[in-house]
C-alpha cells in the first residue's frame, strides 16, 4: 500500500531508512517496528464447568508492527476482515469480536485509531487542532460519565455502548507530531 518506495542507505554495511515522518535516517530495523497495532474488544473463554457454556472478558491482542502508516491500516484490515486473531489456545481462547484498533508508536504516543464493526474498520479522523482536541476530549469524558451512571443503574450494555463510544472519541485524539501523517495516511486510502 505505500505509494513510493522507501529509500534504503546503507553506512557501513548497515542499511538505514530515509525515514518519511522526519529528517533522519533510521536503521532499517527499528524503522520496520516503529509502529505497534493493537486492537481491544472481547475474547471468549470456557466456564470451568463445559456445561455452563462461555463468557466474555475484555483484552487487548497485539496484531503486529509495521514501519508505515499505512502498513500499519493494511494489517489492521486484514486481521478485522479475516478475522485473522492469534489466540493462546493453550489457556482455551475460543474466539475474539474486535471493537478498536491503536497504532502507536515506540515511545506509546497514539498515531491513529478506528472503531471495528464486523468486519470493517471506521478509522477516526485526527483533530486538527489543539482546541479541537479540547472539545473532543471533554466530549469523551462527558460520554463516559454517562455510561458510569448508566452502571451504577445496573444498565451494563448500556454502559459498556458509552464507554466504548468514549474511546471511539478519544481515539481522534492523535499525538500532535502524528496527526498530518495521520491524516495524510487515511486521505491515501480513499
Amino acid at each position: 500500500m505505500q505509494t513510493s518506495p522507501l529509500k534504503i542507505h546503507l553506512f557501513d554495511g548497515i542499511p538505514f531508512v530515509d525515514s518519511p515522518y522526519e529528517r533522519a535516517f533510521v536503521r532499517r530495523d527499528i524503522f520496520a517496528s516503529q509502529f505497534i497495532i493493537e486492537c481491544q474488544g472481547l475474547l471468549e473463554l470456557p466456564e470451568d464447568e463445559p456445561v455452563h457454556g462461555t463468557w466474555w472478558t475484555s483484552a487487548t491482542l497485539t496484531l503486529g508492527e509495521s514501519g508505515l502508516i499505512q502498513d500499519a491500516v493494511a494489517l489492521a484490515r486484514q486481521c478485522v476482515e479475516n478475522h485473522d486473531f492469534v489466540l493462546d489456545r493453550s489457556s482455551d481462547e475460543l474466539d475474539f469480536r474486535p471493537q478498536l484498533i491503536h497504532v502507536h508508536d515506540r515511545r506509546d504516543r497514539l498515531v491513529l485509531a478506528g472503531s471495528a464493526a464486523g468486519s470493517a474498520i471506521a478509522w477516526c479522523v485526527p483533530v486538527g487542532s489543539d482546541e479541537e482536541a479540547a472539545a473532543v476530549a471533554t466530549e469523551a469524558c462527558t460520554v463516559q460519565a454517562e455510561g458510569s451512571v448508566e452502571y451504577g443503574w445496573d444498565n451494563y450494555e448500556t454502559a459498556r455502548s458509552l464507554w466504548l463510544r468514549a474511546d471511539s472519541l478519544r481515539g481522534r485524539l492523535v499525538d500532535p507530531y502524528w496527526r498530518a501523517h495521520a491524516r495524510n495516511a487515511l486521505t491515501s486510502l480513499l
